[in-house]
């Protein structure tokens, strides 16, 4: 029978060597044992092969709402609850999942496998990366491909409703705009009729002429006096109505070209996103990594049981003597 060998006052590697020595045959028992209970315990029974879809896409004509960049933009659309539940009811993944749908948090419950499950990233070249895990490897790769078709209908929903906003906000100002014109159109044209004024600026030259030449030549009839006071009277107020209606026209023109351009936006179909990279079916499961596992595990039981082993050699001793003594 083995003999307990006395315990120094300090654990050193020599006394370490001497406990894995004597339990070697224990220790090696301990190993294998673990060796196998990994081996078995991650077999596809127990830890189903999960398969990795992936895609890298560039985003394309999203609208800035703020300093984000594109790629920022892409990557909260991609992650957006509404984009994810698309997703959930467009494969059944309660069910796939396993998931209670009328349990007490199933959308939590949801979102946290999809989490876990789906990977989006930046790249450093203003890239996304997308990447999709599931059991089976063509529903990875479909998953991609139909996360990218939600996106793009999220992205044109909010197009969509900016564009139907700015329709009516600028539909009114364009409308107060043309109201305006109408108004100094109108203004003009009574100076026209009634009194005779049309392009003032042509007119005032020619009139000038034949007036002072009416004055040298021995006096001024009725009409020409008449048309005199005409353009005194209403020739400041008729430039200051043309400029105006100059200025008026420009902006309701911009404001017509940018109503127009959201009204084109609230019908147009886009595609914000160009793919670099398209998904397909793995051929190579992604996990678990079974080997690694197994190393793991068998690693921490063989670490855990020498540790049990030093207590048992060493320090119980040394607590069995402070207690007699």
């Amino acid at each position: 029978m083995n003999q307990t060998p006395k315990a120094s006052e300090k654990l050193d590697a020599v006394n370490l060597l001497q406990f894995i020595v004597k339990w070697k045959k224990q220790l090696i028992y301990t190993g294998i044992a673990a060796l196998l209970f990994s081996f078995v315990f991650t077999m596809p029974v127990f830890m189903a092969p999960m398969f990795k879809a992936e895609t890298t896409i560039y985003p394309v004509n999203l609208q800035a709402y703020s300093k984000e960049t594109a790629t920022e933009q892409m990557v909260q659309l991609l992650s957006s609850e509404d984009v994810r539940m698309k997703l959930a009811q467009a494969f059944g993944l309660y069910k796939h999942y396993d998931i209670d749908s009328t349990g007490e948090y199933p959308r939590f419950e949801m979102m946290k496998r999809l989490d876990e499950n789906i990977s989006i990233s930046k790249t450093e070249f203003e890239s996304i990366s997308i990447s999709v895990l599931d059991k089976d490897p063509k529903t990875a790769a479909a998953m991609c491909d139909s996360l990218l078709k939600f996106v793009d209908q999220q992205a044109l929903s909010l197009v969509r409703i900016r564009a139907k906003e700015v329709v009516t906000i600028v539909g009114k100002q364009m409308d107060d705009k043309k109201a305006e014109v109408d108004s100094l159109e109108n203004a003009m044209k009574e100076i026209r009729i009634n009194y005779g004024i049309t392009e003032f600026e042509h007119m005032v030259e020619g009139f000038s002429r034949e007036y002072f030449r009416a004055l040298s030549s021995g006096g001024v009839n009725t009409k020409m006096e008449t048309t005199r006071k005409n353009m005194e009277e209403k020739g400041g107020e008729y430039i200051f109505n043309k400029e105006l209606l100059w200025k008026v026209r420009g902006e309701y023109s911009t404001y017509k070209l940018s109503y127009e351009q959201a009204l084109t936006d609230t019908k147009k179909e886009l595609k914000f996103h160009n793919i670099i990279s398209k998904a397909t079916p793995p051929e190579r499961k992604d996990s678990p990594k079974r080997t690694l596992i197994m190393l793991i595990f068998t690693f921490s039981v063989v670490l855990f049981a020498v540790l049990v082993i030093i207590y048992q050699e060493h320090f119980k001793n040394r607590f069995e003597k402070e207690i007699i003594s």
